[in-house]
């Protein structure tokens, strides 16, 4: 526990690790915790064998210490943004490089906002009632008061890039990002190659020999980059509703709202009064899959959301998400998640 903030691994909250002689130098003196100081001898000796000199600032316990299976490559802290940008209200900015492993991780904090793009694996974000599969180039901006919860597949661990911002995420620089997180609490983008955002992220996290750009400066240059990428990617893709045509829109909201029922393309070529062959046609060159891809995909997220905030039978829950036969719902699950649901739930928190 760091001032407000709490990062639960996979295991039992007495379990939680504090170390308030290093916090002191990494937290202004508001936000330090007076009882936090029972565990700090056990981790001293740690803290001195994998202190890294390179970071801007002095590691905390949370950047050292592996929770459950995640281990921390890589931390560095920002404290000066809000001088460089005088609309934001930001408080210290944290880089992270982190590989996370089958077993879940939780973050809660009161007032941050995480942003999580992946190098390497792939894993699930799960976060207020929504989840969202995560390869290589996807980026996640998520509100960190809906605590959420980060687990990777099995097989390679997960690699990612953690951004996080604590304060407020407010800014006249990029207001679209701002307004977009408010709204929705939770964005998914995806950043290839040979995009900006992606270089941006190595020039943050690249390793720099001394006498190098690397200071606040150059740092706060890159953030702001960073969130202006961003910015521009939202707002381009709030956009792209609008030019969908109106049955094209009908036709995802009925299929998010009725995904329980049996439905089929005849069905909604009536329900929609259009040729179901112009439909297909139609709803695949502006959602980029068939309507009957959609649904399932629809309905295995659901799934994954009661396999997560439930402990119903799989059997009840292959029900309520609108594929009854049991054996079907496995055979979609595993070739859409690439684990079974019973494996699935084992990872969950």
């Amino acid at each position: 526990m760091i001032g407000r903030n709490w990062l639960y691994p996979d295991f039992p909250a007495e379990d939680d690790y504090f170390l308030s002689d290093f916090i002191q130098r990494a937290l202004p003196e508001e936000d330090i915790r007076s009882d936090e100081t029972d565990q700090a001898e056990d981790f001293l000796s740690f803290f001195i064998d994998h202190a890294d000199s390179s970071s801007l600032t002095p590691p905390s316990d949370e950047d050292r210490i592996s929770y459950g299976d995640v281990e921390i490559l890589q931390s560095k802290f920002f404290s000066s943004f809000s001088e460089f940008d005088y609309s934001s209200s930001f408080g210290m900015i944290r880089l992270t490089m982190v590989k996370v492993s089958t077993s879940s991780m939780r973050i809660y904090m009161p007032n941050a906002t995480l942003i999580c793009y992946t190098l390497g694996g792939e894993g699930d974000v799960h976060s207020n009632g929504k989840t969202v599969h995560c390869r290589k180039y996807d980026c996640v901006c998520v509100d960190c008061r809906q605590q959420p919860n980060f687990r990777a597949y099995p097989g390679a661990p997960w690699e990612c890039a953690f951004i996080r911002v604590n304060g407020a995420f407010d800014s006249q620089l990029f207001p679209g990002l701002c307004a977009y997180l408010r709204e929705n609490g939770l964005a998914f983008l995806t950043f290839g190659a040979g995009a900006r955002f992606r270089s941006i992220i190595w020039d943050l996290f690249g390793t720099r020999e001394s006498g190098s750009m690397e200071s606040p400066p150059l740092y706060n240059s890159l953030l702001l980059a960073l969130f202006l990428e961003l910015d521009m990617a939202v707002t381009l893709a709030a956009r792209k509703p609008a030019i969908i045509p109106d049955v094209i829109i009908g036709l995802q909201n009925y299929l998010d709202k009725n995904y329980s029922q049996d439905i089929n393309l005849d069905l909604l070529a009536r329900t929609f009064s259009i040729s179901k062959y112009h439909m297909a046609r139609e709803f695949k060159r502006f959602i980029g899959k068939s309507p009957i891809d959609y649904l399932i995909d629809v309905r295995i997220n659901r799934a994954k959301a009661l396999l997560y905030d439930s402990s119903r039978p799989i059997s009840d829950i292959c029900q309520l998400v609108g594929i009854p036969n049991p054996n079907h719902f496995l055979y979609l699950f595993k070739d859409r998640e690439g684990v079974t649901p019973s494996a699935f739930r084992k990872f969950k928190l």
